[in-house]
């Protein structure tokens, strides 16, 4: 059973339970995962600015606690490198920095 999609900045667990992390994923694998309808958590303009581009869709800015319930699932913009505190990239930074995307579903 496949409930809520969500799109988040971030890899993270929001709750408890029993977790599956599957990636990397190729821009048409999320593209189809999103193409059903989704519920942005991106909290940043610059990765929703650089999320719509790169998904070929209007992705928004949402400052929202995302709260995936059992059969949800997140596509998850998952960057390979840790930034400095407090820096804020811009999507042209995201563009150019490692990263993959990814499906996070929780299990139970």
């Amino acid at each position: 059973m496949i409930g809520a999609t969500y799109i988040l900045n971030s890899p993270v667990l929001t709750a408890y339970g029993v977790w599956a992390f599957h990636g990397p994923l190729g821009i048409e694998a999320a593209r189809d995962i999103v193409k059903g309808g989704f519920i942005s958590a991106v909290g940043h303009e610059s990765t929703a600015a650089f999320l719509t581009e790169l998904l070929g869709q209007p992705i928004p800015m949402q400052r929202i606690r995302a709260d995936l319930q059992k059969g949800d699932r997140a596509l998850v913009l998952y960057l390979q490198d840790r930034q400095a505190e407090g820096a804020l990239l811009t999507a042209q930074d995201l563009q150019n920095r490692s990263y993959e995307l990814a499906l996070l579903e929780r299990i139970e």
